[in-house]
Formats: C-alpha cells, structure tokens, sequence
C-alpha cells in the first residue's frame, strides 16, 4: 500500500460496515477532523499521538494500542514515527439497530482506549478478526456481509472484555498470562499441559511455575474447576443432557466425566441436574 501524507477517505458501503489501512509517510499530517461513523483505530506499527478535542485528552499510542472514536468526535493524529493504522468504521446504524451491538459499543466508546499487550491473546485475536473481515470485505463469496458483520461484533466483543490490567513486565510471563486468558475462552477445547506449554514456548516445568505464579493454582486444576464449573450452569439450567454437558465442557469420555465431576460436587451430574 503506498504511504499517504493526509488522511484517507472512507466511504461507508450501504451495509454500514469498512475496513481500511492508513500507512503513513515521514511527513504525514492531519489536520482536526470528525467523521459522520464510529471508527475502531489499531496502531499496528509506528507510534501516533491521539488528540480528543472534546474532551482536551492526549493518548500516546504505540503498537497495540486500538482507540476509539465516536462519530462526530473531532480528533487529531499526530506520528511521533511514521505508523501503520487498521481502522473499522460502523455506520451509527449498525451499532444502533441492534442493542447488543449498542451497549457493545457503549462499553468500548466509555473506554476510550485499551492497551492491548503486543503479541498477546487479545491483540492477536484482534488483528486475526481484522484479517478475516478484511478477507470477507475484498472477496466476492456467500454471505460475505453476514460474515463482516460478525467478525465487527466480534471485534466489539474482544475490546470490551480487554483487561486493563498492565502485562507482566517478564516476556515469559506475559506469553503465559496470554495462555491463561485463552484458557478461560476455550477451555472446552482439546487442552493439555503440553499444549499450553507450547503455546507459551516454554518448557513444562517452567511453564508450570509461571502459570501457578500468575493463576494460584496448577494450569490442569484451573481447567478442571472452568469446566466443571460450566458443566453445573448448564445442568443447572436443565436443557442438556449429561452426555450433551460432557461434551459442551470438553470431556469426550463420560465416565471420566462422571468421576471428576462427583469428586468436585460430591454426586454424580445426573442428581446436580435435579436440584
């Protein structure tokens, strides 16, 4: 994409939703502009200097960090090194017409902006929804609007559960903290210590050290208690059968099932259900 000295122009398709890539040269300027959408901006190289005229606030903002921007807003950017942006523009239609799309974007407009730590789960899931949407946006295929428009929700979905907690200042446990919040979304699927070891490029015992530094408790005892745990909400709620829990949570051998969960609960998951 060749470099631009001015801001590009973004032209909303009917369906409300766009992606597009800002890669700036040395001299880049911008003059205070607002925009009639709300747009998501993700610093993927370089470092901006975000300028809210609204509310007098300045964010730096470098690698990984997504501000966010409501229509209307008038805002500037200035580079303190020439960047790369990803931006996704929503028409106010989109996030309008739905609520749960609106309180989405009430959630991540309230925050302004998130850190999202650099090579961590979050701003990896960010740029791999941005890369699919963008696939979704260019090629001509099936349902590609239903598609884009879910991949923008998931987005919105993905910066409002961002912690604002800061990253461990050690890369090693940073990379472990990513696998602990990954556990916690994907805990149903095929994980194992070994894997989540890899994940991390880390050996077992030193992965293991750092995950019970920063969970308190063993990696295969925070797996059991999210998946146990999911598997009481939902034979509490009484829709599944066990052998149906079993698998939503993860377990592909009921017995085993059966066993660890009477261990935690002190009966078997066919009596859980009817209490």
């Amino acid at each position: 994409m060749p470099e631009v000295t001015r801001p590009i122009s973004v032209a909303l398709p009917a369906h409300g939703v766009a992606l597009a890539e800002s890669h700036h040269a040395a001299d880049f300027r911008m003059a205070v502009r607002s925009d009639p959408f709300h747009k998501l901006i993700y610093v993927l190289r370089g470092r901006v200097v975000f300028r809210d005229r609204h509310a007098s606030r300045e964010t730096i903002a470098g690698p990984g960090t997504l501000l966010a921007i409501e229509r209307g807003t008038a805002h500037e950017l200035r580079d303190e090194s020439p960047a790369t942006l990803l931006l996704l523009c929503l028409a106010p239609r989109f996030v309008q017409d739905d609520p749960a799309r609106r309180a989405l974007w009430r959630l991540v407009a309230q925050r302004h902006s998130a850190r999202l730590p650099a090579g961590g789960v979050f701003a990896g899931r960010f740029e791999n929804l941005w890369r699919r949407a963008l696939l979704e946006q260019t090629a001509a295929r099936p349902g590609a609007v239903v598609a884009l428009h879910a991949l923008a929700a998931q987005i919105l979905v993905a910066v409002a559960r961002q912690s604002d907690a800061a990253p461990p200042a050690d890369p090693a446990a940073q990379r472990v903290a990513a696998v602990a919040h990954e556990l916690a979304d994907t805990f149903y699927d095929e994980w194992t210590l070994d894997r989540a070891a890899a994940r991390a490029g880390l050996s077992r015992r030193r992965f293991s050290e750092l995950y019970r530094a920063h969970a308190g408790d063993t990696f295969v005892n925070t797996l059991t208690r999210l998946r146990l745990d999911h598997a009481a909400q939902l034979l509490r709620a009484g829709a599944n059968s066990v052998a149906g829990v079993a698998f939503s949570c993860g377990y592909g051998d009921l017995s085993h099932f059966y066993r660890v969960f009477r261990r935690r609960f002190g009966r078997p998951p066919g009596q859980w259900s009817k209490t």
